[in-house]
């Protein structure tokens, strides 16, 4: 008898045990997810709390840390996410992070996924993961081996052309002709650009404003697109479904899947831009041009560097427009923001400066976000191209942009996190 009862009092431990599963330190049902930020950084906050949502209400646990501009080791906060069994750690920040991140998540031996945003697909990623265990993913707007529309093979091909006939430019890719997806959307940025002044010149003629580019982009239908076609929605931005999932691998990323999430946004149309006069065509230089605001310094200038690359090939294909019967020149005008919101007015002014009548970048949020009154002030047309931080465009009538948005993000890489987690 007594062997009875100690045999129902163990077999109801553990039913006690198993009906504790659900709770936050139990790891048998859980998923953990482990993210990092840098503190006061638009970009990282902003899809790291997107992925913190939607990882949520998949039903895991999240556990998210944030670390001061300028950390240059990151073992504590690592060593936190194994004594917490993450599953995955999600770490959305600039390369110059991700160099010393990779390192001291190698030196610790992490085993969990590593996953961030689009700011990983760069070659300083494939070189910290060279050589060690990592298993590193990211999520991006473009890839390379898929050529299945006549633009994107004709961009893949031009493009390592242009890239190997030019030492700097291949330089500034990092030292390779990898297309990066930033590349593909600053080409497709700088042609949008360009159809939308020529449509203003058809209505206008030499009379033509940046405030009359700035109505072309709401009336744009742009079906070339390397990176798809390009309508703007009612907040100016590209109408956007589809996002591609890489891994770092030994000298090169590796496509893993295309995930897409429906879009059921619908074209915009043109705000009233009021009495807004914007910057005149030059009728006496017959030049027109386009600023590029861009980080080619600071954190995140391998990004800018890359948006750049893919805006100077495209230029270098089309940079003449017929008005009337004279021919302008389309000259462009790099304006670096150094990476910081603090340089973002002075960068953008320098660009009004020119008389530019549209500007394309920037490569990261907060400075693009910094930007916007000064070009909104000057009535020209800003597009940005891989700025992902959703309150780039709200509030602001003359921001447009090519890439998808965090909150789409965000969703796309908890779904592939929960999913790729064993």
């Amino acid at each position: 008898m007594k062997k009875i009862i100690a045999t129902l009092l163990s077999m109801l431990l553990i039913v006690a045990c198993f009906a504790g599963c659900g709770s936050k330190d139990n790891k048998t049902t859980l998923k953990r997810a482990y993210i990092l930020a840098e503190k006061g950084d638009t970009y990282s906050l902003g899809l790291s709390s997107n992925f913190q949502r939607a990882f949520e209400d998949m039903g895991g646990s999240v556990i998210m840390e944030t670390f001061p501009k300028n950390t240059t080791n990151f073992s504590d906060y690592l060593q936190k996410a194994i004594d917490k069994d993450a599953d995955v750690i999600f770490a959305p920040n600039s390369t110059a992070v991700a160099a010393n991140l990779l390192k001291n998540a190698d030196d610790l031996g992490i085993e969990c996924p590593i996953m961030a945003g689009d700011t990983w697909e760069h070659s300083v990623i494939l070189d910290a993961v060279k050589g060690t265990d990592l298993e590193v993913y990211c999520s991006t707007f473009f890839d390379e081996s898929d050529t299945s529309t006549a633009a994107a093979g004709d961009f893949v091909k031009g493009f390592k052309d242009f890239l190997n006939n030019n030492n700097e430019y291949k330089t500034m890719n990092g030292g390779n002709d990898i297309v990066a997806a930033v590349s593909a959307l600053g080409f497709d940025a700088y042609n949008v650009a360009m159809s939308a002044i020529r449509a203003a010149a058809d209505k206008k003629g030499a009379d033509l404003t940046s405030v009359d580019v700035a109505n072309a982009l709401w009336d744009m239908d742009y079906e070339n697109g390397v990176t798809g076609k390009i309508t703007f929605d009612s907040n100016g931005d590209a109408i956007k479904d589809s996002a591609y999932i890489k891994k770092a691998n030994d000298g090169k990323f590796e496509f893993i899947k295309k995930q897409t999430i429906a879009n059921n946004a619908s074209k915009g149309t043109a705000p009233a831009y009021a009495n807004a006069k914007g910057v005149k065509l030059d009728t006496k230089n017959k030049k027109i041009v386009v600023g590029v605001y861009e980080p080619t310094s600071g954190d995140n200038a391998a990004g800018g560097k890359q948006e750049v690359i893919g805006i100077r090939y495209a230029n270098s294909l089309d940079n003449k427009i017929k008005i009337g019967s004279d021919e302008y020149t389309v000259e462009l005008y790099v304006s670096d923001n150094g990476s910081v919101d603090e340089q973002a007015v002075t960068a953008a002014s320098n660009i009004v400066n020119q008389n530019a009548l549209i500007s394309l970048g920037s490569y990261g949020s907060g400075v693009s976000i910094a930007a916007a009154d000064t070009f909104a002030n000057a009535n020209i047309p800003a597009i940005g191209v891989s700025c992902t931080n959703a309150s780039v465009t709200e509030g602001h009538d003359w921001y447009f942009r090519t890439c998808f948005l965090d909150p789409f993000q965000g969703s796309v890489m908890a779904q592939f996190a929960w999913d790729t987690i064993k």
